[in-house]
């Protein structure tokens, strides 16, 4: 796979350095005869994902130097004849047909895939099933490491002293900073012990002293959702995505049956029974072989 990927990287680059210098445009480097412009540079970056267009922006100077050395490569390898080796050419000639078959999926499929926001609506209607989300419930929590600790912060708690300030304040756990809130959890998430306190309380209300293995926990339950639909918004991307693929799917198979019924083929299926069950029985014997050796 890296053969492959380096070799289509060096193959790209001598595509657009044999292009350049025949045009009038704004030479940015020479390596022998050839010239790097400008203009080709930059649409080289432009042909990039924008991830790594961004990184490239900060390193335009080396991102120019692994194009030189590249080219240089290139054309080292062209005068040791490696592209007339049989191996590369077979190399060369398999890449040749990934990007040509890439391009036609590209023409053919990808490029006749539209999927409408009414599409995505419908889909989300139809299905609103697949985008429930359970019950849950929110808790704060203050946790500490001996009870002694814990119960002197239930009686402050007993007095009206703030929980969310207590949390920051006396807190060991990461969550003390946002005053003990942990957020929404369904059932199953948390561990056991305190799962069943926070379970057991009403909301607003605090509970007794909770040991785990992490200390003494005391437990507010901040608020309770039911079962209910994710909004259409937020799950919109999600079902688009979707609808590509299964889209993709549905033109890739209508693109091979066409070719296919358009095709003579001919299988000589005994051949590969034969030929599979023989390297199944050759493996077999050499595993076997090898097992009593090692006996």
């Amino acid at each position: 796979m890296r053969k492959f990927t380096f070799l289509i990287v060096i193959l790209f680059v001598a595509f657009i350095l044999n292009g350049c210098g025949k045009k009038n445009k704004t030479p940015l480097a020479r390596i022998n005869s050839e010239v790097i412009t400008l203009e080709d540079f930059n649409k080289r970056i432009t042909r990039l994902p924008e991830y790594y267009q961004e990184i490239i922006k900060g390193q335009k100077s080396k991102f120019l130097d692994d194009i030189i050395i590249e080219e240089l490569l290139y054309k080292e390898a062209l005068k040791s004849k490696i592209d007339r080796d049989p191996e590369t050419k077979e190399v060369i000639s398999e890449a040749k047909k990934k990007i040509l078959v890439s391009r036609l999926i590209k023409d053919r499929v990808d490029d006749k895939i539209f999927i409408s926001e009414q599409d995505i609506k419908k889909y989300y209607d139809e299905h609103s099933e697949e985008f429930m989300l359970p019950e849950r419930w929110r808790v704060s929590h203050i946790l500490v490491d001996t009870q002694e600790e814990a119960a002197a912060i239930k009686e402050k708690l007993n007095q009206g002293v703030s929980f969310e300030e207590l949390a920051k304040e006396k807190s060991k756990d990461a969550t003390s900073q946002q005053g003990g809130d942990v957020g929404y959890f369904s059932k199953g998430q948390l561990i056991p012990e305190f799962e069943r306190a926070a379970l057991s309380l009403e909301v607003g209300k605090i509970s007794d002293i909770v040991k785990t293995q992490f200390g003494y926990h005391i437990i507010k339950l901040t608020d309770k959702k039911s079962p209910e639909v994710q909004e259409f918004s937020s799950v919109k991307e999600l079902i688009k995505k979707e609808l590509e693929r299964d889209k993709k799917k549905q033109l890739l198979e209508v693109l091979m049956n066409d070719l296919r019924k358009k095709a003579k083929i001919i299988i000589n299926k005994k051949l590969i029974e034969e030929k599979v069950e023989g390297e199944v029985k050759e493996s077999k014997e050499a595993k076997s072989e090898s097992a009593k050796e090692n006996k």
